[in-house]
């Protein structure tokens, strides 16, 4: 372990995050830097990379009490993360993405989180029971899912004027959300359900059957017909290779709906937290709270880590790209994979100075 950079980065947590106390910003430092050298949230595993002068099971002791810690200030953390980490991005536009995950049936996360470069970067999350109606959040879906976004929406620093928020049909499938994300004056591409309908001055249309594969359709009207009658642009989008079209909605007439495209990015990252990274999905962690307070240490080092990986690029120390059939390119490695791997080659090897910076990869451009 590199004291030296495990220092700086405890440093760099304690000034942006400033809502934690001094305990608290010596464990989220300690443990997100040990998530990183282990590759996994085990506390066995992530207590043998950071020893510091005690026994293992004294770590391990100290990662269960911060789990237990219920005065960690989780609300302001979602603001003042979100904040830090939109300050590392470049641009004036944010895409927000809205979904749920679960670990085994024990427990459900629901995470808002930013899309970047083919990731999504999780800003604010709920945690409850999974499986369990009498144990969901009494405000509901939707009530849940507006205190994260004005949670996120309190850090968002004035220079971003275009916010997207995007939603899959288990989720979308809402106008009541579409009006809490329409008054927060942001913008929203939700996919539905291929039942759903648009209301038009021509007639009313199932919206998903409009098309045929590889066909494109679009149409203004209102939509939710037995449910609010909202005015919107529904967008229908069958592209090759899909076995169903797209049945989209959204309150900005310039869409063309490929931006849900980016939707995807958040199943990434979701697979970057459990199989093919921090190993997520493998704690027994049973307790919604003490999962909440788990995702604060694991997305620390996932940030830094995608981070990592776009420095990378930058510094021409990446895989080169692969070119498709198509004649398009990709990259060989995901940026999660390229920041590891530049964290142990170059970051902690050499100490370099830690920055939470995001460099857009312009090999696409």
């Amino acid at each position: 372990m590199n004291y030296q950079q495990l220092y700086q980065l405890k440093n760099e947590i304690g000034k942006r995050l400033r809502c934690m106390n001094s305990w608290q910003i010596e464990n989220v430092g300690l443990f997100s830097y040990g998530v990183v050298m282990a590759e996994s949230c085990q506390q066995q595993s992530v207590a043998r990379q950071v020893l510091c002068a005690e026994r293992m099971e004294s770590t391990a002791r100290r990662w269960r009490r911060f789990l237990d810690n219920r005065a960690f200030p989780l609300g302001r953390f979602f603001t003042e993360w979100t904040q830090w980490v939109v300050e590392g991005l470049s641009g004036t536009r944010l895409t927000l993405l809205v979904d749920e995950t679960k670990i085994a049936d024990r427990v459900a996360v629901m995470v808002v989180g930013v899309a970047w470069e083919g990731r999504c970067i999780p800003l604010a999350w709920r945690g409850y029971r999974a499986n369990d109606a009498a144990s969901y959040p009494q405000e509901g879906q939707v009530g849940m899912i507006k205190g994260l976004l004005e949670q996120v929406k309190a850090g968002i620093p004035a220079r971003i004027k275009d916010v997207l928020v995007l939603a899959d049909r288990g989720i979308g499938t809402s106008p009541e959300l579409c009006r809490v994300v329409d008054q927060m004056g942001w913008k929203y591409l939700f996919r539905v359900t291929c039942q759903s309908k648009i209301v038009t001055q021509t007639g009313d249309y199932t919206i998903a059957l409009q098309v045929q594969p590889g066909e494109s359709w679009q149409a203004s009207g209102l939509v939710f017909k037995q449910r609010g009658r909202i005015p919107a642009h529904a967008r229908a989008i069958w592209s090759d290779g899909h076995d169903q079209p797209w049945a989209l909605v959204t309150n900005d007439p310039q869409l063309t709906g490929l931006e849900y495209a980016r939707r995807g990015w958040q199943e990434h990252s979701f697979r970057d937290l459990k199989s093919a990274g921090w190993h997520w999905g493998d704690t027994h962690i049973r307790c919604p709270e003490h999962m909440e307070r788990l995702l604060v240490i694991l997305v620390i080092a996932y940030a830094w880590t995608i981070a990592w990986g776009s420095q990378a690029v930058a510094a021409l120390r990446a895989q080169p790209l692969q070119r498709r059939p198509d004649n398009s390119w990709r990259r060989s490695w995901s940026l999660f994979r390229e920041g590891l791997r530049y964290f142990l080659e170059v970051i902690v090897r050499f100490t370099a100075i830690l920055q939470l910076l995001f460099v857009p990869d312009h090999r696409f451009t």
